[in-house]
């Protein structure tokens, strides 16, 4: 429990600061619980064949943010942020007094106005990203996990901001190393970090906004990274060093934008194209589909998304999602079951009645393409995965994102038979093409610093 002691200390240390008359905290959550139900006595379980599902099946997860502004003078502030998460089971469902805990923000902001524009400073652990597909809860532009810092300078119109950021992802050895020696007079062991090659990632991003009329605002965003990964050598054995060469990674992507010609209603269309270690996320350790060397440099992830909300008056709005995804890993070789197409899609109309009631109606497909054999069949199966589901919900205003929700919901999903075989036979998701989700839950985000 020392960690989350450390965490609450952290916590409690806001309340008691004293705040000059200009300062304020910053408060805020997002949080989702669901109690499920799969109607043969087990829990709901998300059934999915590609990176990116329909969210409807989601697991608990919460943030809580806390944070201080402190206004130095009309044209410069500073604010720090701390925002810890809870994912997993909870302890009213499996009983474990525990959490899976993590910090996900952890940073200072500086703020000058300086000229037409606000210079923007940070340095510390941040979430750093930019718009989302909600339906299918993922960011296909800019989503980073960093530690570092970054600059930034824009105004109403326009932004350019960059930052460079590193990380030291534990296991396989692919990072970090520890070995443990002997303490020398040849009592107890000590351990000896051997290894030791930190990721450094770079981010470019920059946008410019064009109103058009009253109403309607378009929005045009170019974004790129740059990963670099350090040679090292790891041991084996105590006689045996395998040597790892540097390796690189790079991405670059558009996205364009247009909000504003109904209440809370936007379009975004995102191109990305990535290679190397950005094919594989900041945080991901390439386990499969090396070259022989073990790099990743060779492999390609190119991708195109969408997300969309339309409010039509008071009564009725639309949301939807969609992506497709191709990937090429580096070993090579064309026939690859890692290498794939993969495309999601999902819509949702939603109907209010009265001010705080809705009625929605989800349906979503899911089709992946695998170049190679599935190992299990040693068939080239298509899974491929329908979904259709029911969502009455109680919210405090009309409109698609009113929060905080409370949701009914029951997804039917309709899988074909090489979904089937996706699966391990022992994967109660392997038993049937159809498969039930009965879930009651709720959502929420409320002055939060990472979903605004």
């Amino acid at each position: 429990m020392g960690s989350e002691v450390h965490v609450l200390l952290a916590l409690l240390s806001f309340a008691a600061a004293e705040d000059a008359p200009a300062d304020r905290y910053i408060l805020g959550s997002y949080g989702r619980a669901q109690a499920s139900s799969d109607l043969s006595g087990g829990r709901g379980e998300s059934v999915n064949v590609v990176a990116y599902g329909p969210r409807l099946e989601a697991s608990p997860y919460a943030e809580i943010d806390l944070g201080f502004q402190h206004v130095a003078d009309g044209a410069t502030r500073f604010s720090a942020l701390i925002t810890p998460a809870i994912a997993g089971d909870l302890f009213h469902y499996d009983g474990q007094w525990d959490a899976d805990l993590a910090v996900r923000n952890l940073y200072a902001m500086a703020e000058l106005d300086r000229g037409p524009g606000t210079l923007t400073a940070w340095a510390g652990s941040r979430m750093y990203r930019g718009d989302d597909v909600y339906l299918l809860n993922f960011w296909p532009l800019d989503m980073l996990n960093t530690l570092g810092g970054g600059l930034g300078y824009g105004d109403e119109r326009f932004e350019v901001a960059a930052h460079v950021g590193f990380n030291r992802v534990l296991g396989q050895d692919f990072q970090l190393q520890t070995w443990a020696r002997p303490e020398p007079g040849g009592v107890g062991e000590q351990d000896v970090v051997v290894l030791d090659r930190q990721r450094r990632i770079a981010s470019l991003k920059g946008h410019y906004q064009l109103p058009v009329g009253e109403r309607l605002t378009l929005r045009a965003k170019a974004y790129g990274e740059l990963h670099h990964l350090a040679e090292g050598t790891r041991l084996v054995d105590d006689e045996f060093e395998q040597a790892l060469p540097e390796d690189i990674g790079a991405a670059v992507g558009l996205q364009l934008s247009a909000w504003g010609w109904a209440p809370h209603s936007y379009a975004h269309l995102f191109y990305k194209r990535s290679s190397g270690l950005a094919a594989y996320g900041e945080l991901s350790i390439p386990s499969s589909g090396l070259a022989p060397d073990y790099t990743v440099a060779a492999a390609r992830e190119e991708m195109f998304a969408l997300a969309l909300n339309q409010e039509i008056a008071e009564r009725v709005s639309w949301s939807a999602g969609a992506y497709v995804r191709g990937f090429t890993d580096a070993d090579g070789q064309e026939l690859d079951v890692d290498d794939r197409w993969e495309l999601a899609l999902a819509t949702r109309p939603i109907v209010n009645i009265g001010q705080y009631v809705g009625l929605g109606i989800e349906a979503s497909h899911q089709w992946l393409r695998p170049n190679g054999l599935n190992p299990r069949t040693e068939q080239h199966d298509v899974p491929q995965v329908t979904k259709l589901s029911l969502l009455p919900m109680l919210k405090p205003a009309p409109n698609t994102f009113a929060r905080p929700m409370i949701h009914l919901t029951y997804t039917v999903s309709l899988l074909n038979e090489d979904a089937l075989a996706w699966y391990d036979p022992l994967d109660q998701r392997a038993s049937s093409q159809v498969q039930h989700f009965v879930g009651l839950g709720a959502e929420w985000w409320m002055n939060s610093q990472s979903y605004r």
